[in-house]
């Protein structure tokens, strides 16, 4: 709500009490192309992945904010061209600006937005198929062509003189642009100075198309991360790898077990594990890197754990998880342990991870209770082991799973404000 009306307020109004009159049919017109300035600007932050929202909001909602602002920013800017009549100059640059980001947005919306082809499977499909076209990589770097649509439209609005006249509204836009592109340079070279390089220390196949990628980092980074975490990771010296792609940390800070990987002893490394599943052009090439192939990890996101922390300490934790989504809540299982009341995994046949023997351990040797099954749970059960007052819920899995989950424990009559799903999917 802050960025759809405060963000552009200050220039809209501004312009609203310093039109000139002659100009005032025209309002309408201009205003939604204000508006939708703000919200490109806007967008253009969150995807920097300020670390602060992502504690506070969720960096995958934030992601679902960016995309749903810029489809909402693309549509008034439609409007403003029908509405706004303009030539030359004026009119060549709003027009490449627009048809740059209407391009984009198209090709976005395929490849990343998976809060979108989660919804429509003809657009999953036609993403999957895609895929064997064009990688990982071209995507990230076509989604950067977005900064030069907006710097058409910061010389569009430059050039047209009525606009260009009104010397205070000029000063905001021009401070509120130039801070904008300020902090998104600042923060990648941020990143780049904070990145964490490390190397894979062992790979196993841990299921049908299911790697787990043991990394050894440095130890004084080895700590900064929370339970049920991801990190964004590339391999800069492996082809089609040099992108970040965010990865679910599967082990809990503080964890030294080995985790079945064969790896080195590093006495100044903390090693993490990744459990990925070949999904995409990205995750399919994951599963060759040899031992010793070098990594960058950007600090970790993530809520689960400041979402526990927003609840009473003494409120029993119900984790729900489908498929590969079972890797961030290992993690909280792992760091939480006697809070963890009942632990629900499921997965399509045949695709249970090994962490199924691990989860049964957890329930032999502690009160927790584990449903692990590849067939649809009886209601019954549902309602007699996973339905409790008081409880908080966190879920991880396909998105189709956790809006499934999160609608049945809603009628259940359980608050929404004690569920917590990340929608892991972009």
């Amino acid at each position: 709500m802050i960025l759809l009306f405060i963000v552009p307020a200050p220039m809209v109004l501004m312009l609203s009490t310093t039109l000139p009159t002659l100009y005032l049919h025209n309002m309408v017109g201009i205003q939604l192309g204000v508006i939708a300035y703000s919200w490109m600007l806007a967008a253009m932050y969150l995807g920097t992945r300020p670390r602060w929202v992502d504690r506070s909001v969720g960096l995958p909602h934030v992601y679902v904010v960016h995309g749903v602002m810029g489809l909402m920013a693309i549509t008034l800017a439609v409007l403003h061209r029908q509405l706004s009549l303009s030539s030359g100059w004026i009119k060549r640059t709003g027009d490449w600006a627009l048809m740059l980001f209407i391009a984009l947005a198209v090709w976005s919306c395929v490849f990343m937005a998976g809060w979108l082809t989660s919804r429509l499977r003809w657009l999953e499909l036609l993403k999957h198929w895609l895929e064997h076209l064009a990688r990982h990589e071209l995507s990230v770097w076509l989604h950067r062509l977005n900064l030069i649509a907006v710097v058409l439209v910061f010389i569009h609005v430059q050039l047209i003189n009525y606009i260009a006249s009104q010397r205070i509204f000029m000063a905001v836009f021009d401070t509120v642009t130039i801070l904008v592109f300020t902090l998104y340079v600042l923060e990648k070279m941020r990143l780049h100075f904070i990145s964490i390089t490390g190397r894979i220390t062992g790979t196993r196949m841990i299921a049908h198309k299911v790697h787990e990628i043991a990394v050894a980092i440095p130890r004084q980074h080895g700590m900064d991360w929370e339970a049920g975490d991801f990190a964004f990771i590339r391999f800069p010296d492996s082809d089609g790898l040099r992108e970040y792609h965010p990865f679910s940390i599967v082990n809990a800070p503080l964890d030294h077990r080995n985790h079945g990987v064969a790896r080195r002893n590093l006495p100044n490394a903390v090693t993490l594990f990744f459990a990925i599943r070949e999904d995409g052009d990205f995750t399919r090439r994951m599963g060759a890197l040899p031992p010793g192939t070098v990594v960058d990890m950007l600090p970790p996101y993530g809520r689960y754990r400041r979402f526990v922390e927003e609840h009473a300490h003494n409120a029993p934790m119900i984790l729900i998880a489908g498929g590969i989504g079972i890797t961030p809540l290992i993690a909280v299982l792992e760091h939480y342990g006697p809070r963890v009341s009942t632990f629900v995994y499921t997965a399509r046949r045949g695709q249970m991870l090994p962490y199924t023997s691990y989860l049964r351990y957890w329930a032999e040797t502690s009160h927790m209770r584990s449903i692990i099954s590849e067939h649809r749970i009886p209601p019954s059960r549902i309602r007699n082991e996973v339905i409790v007052r008081h409880a908080i819920y966190l879920i991880a899995g396909p998105m189709p799973m956790q809006r499934m989950w999160s609608k049945y424990l809603c009628s259940q009559g359980i608050p929404a404000d004690d569920i917590y799903a990340e929608p892991f999917s972009w």
